[in-house]
């Protein structure tokens, strides 16, 4: 009876412990209404940034619900040199920005840091790959227009 007993508690313990890796989505403080325009940057090393201006609403909206979709958990990773950044910048009609930066960590995942989050999360949602999706001209960015988020 006592060997029951033990794995029944050791069983309700392990399942309790799955919660404490919380997950977690993405919470933009607007909505795709809102939206004025996005900026996308991506690069491997900053003095070869390129951006991409989203201004179609259909484009935006898709990009806010791709974004909002996906699932982060707070997991330890190991930095890894050598991988791209993609981030997004929300303008919204009000003046204010909002920024999600994605570095990526291995193929189609990486670690996300949004503003206003001490938090940078773990994701394997590919990111990366939204640069590609969206069919606007890519022009060089420059070093003082990307994101500062991890600076910060």
């Amino acid at each position: 009876m006592k060997k029951v007993v033990t794995l029944v508690l050791a069983f309700v313990f392990a399942v309790s412990m799955t919660g404490c890796a919380q997950t977690v989505h993405v919470d933009f403080p607007f909505d795709p209404a809102d939206l004025d325009f996005i900026e996308m940057f991506y690069f491997y090393t900053p003095a070869e940034a390129e951006k991409k201006v989203i201004t179609e609403q259909a484009d935006m909206k898709d990009l806010y619900d791709r974004l909002e979709g996906i699932s982060l958990k707070d997991k330890k990773t190991e930095p890894v040199a050598g991988g791209s950044v993609t981030s997004f910048r929300f303008h919204c009609a009000d003046g204010t920005t909002y920024e999600v930066i994605y570095s990526s960590i291995a193929v189609k995942s990486g670690r996300i840091k949004m503003t206003g989050d001490e938090t940078d999360y773990f994701t394997s949602a590919d990111l990366a790959a939204c640069w590609s999706n969206y069919d606007y001209e890519a022009v060089t960015a420059r070093e003082n227009e990307l994101p500062a988020l991890y600076g910060k």
